[in-house]
């Protein structure tokens, strides 16, 4: 009887084992992932990021906009949990800066209306004094909700020196900040 029990068991685990092989796929042959945050979020006070912005074509910021409002909601979602959980600053200093100019508000109306909204969730926008000067911009060109700053290299390694990191998603490749998709939006 007990070798009769003990048959039965060795069968019973084989067709287990030969059920599980036949379920899996070569898709499926390394398992399934699974969603995580991160456990100790709430031990870090603050996400501080510096966005470097320098897109050849403005219509650019528009899509990166999709990825601050990502970390925004992220932020609000998982933590981590303070007054101030996260900071967010901008800096402009390429071709895509044009869309921060009043003259440019119609044609670039929706993207100016999500950078005011992220704005007023905290973001911090700044314009390249280097790069609006080339294009014949000064400070009085600009939305009010942008500033305009020392150099943008000046300025990321500021932000870096404060502990912010460098982001760059999106970000192209350097170039100057005129180019065929904003020739036509700036004073020069």
């Amino acid at each position: 009887m007990r070798n009769a029990v003990k048959i039965s068991l060795a069968c019973a685990a084989l067709s287990i084992s030969a059920v599980a092989s036949l379920a899996q796929t070569p898709e499926s042959r390394y398992g399934t992932a699974k969603f995580e945050s991160y456990k100790d979020i709430d031990k870090i006070k603050e996400l501080k990021v510096v966005w470097d912005f320098n897109f050849a074509d403005p219509r650019a910021v528009g899509t990166v906009f999709n990825y601050v409002n990502a970390l925004l909601n992220a932020v609000d979602q998982f933590g981590p949990h303070e007054i101030e959980p996260v900071k967010v600053v901008v800096v402009s200093h390429g071709p895509e800066l044009v869309i921060f100019a009043k003259r440019n508000l119609a044609k670039y109306n929706e993207i100016v209306e999500r950078a005011a909204a992220l704005a007023k969730r905290g973001v911090r926008f700044e314009i390249c004094i280097n790069a609006a000067t080339f294009l014949g911009f000064t400070a009085e060109d600009f939305h009010g909700f942008a500033t305009v700053v020392p150099p943008a290299p000046y300025a990321l390694a500021y932000w870096q020196s404060k502990g912010y990191t460098l982001n760059a998603n999106g970000a192209t490749m350097p170039i100057t900040a005129l180019s065929e998709f904003n020739r036509a939006d700036t004073n020069r």
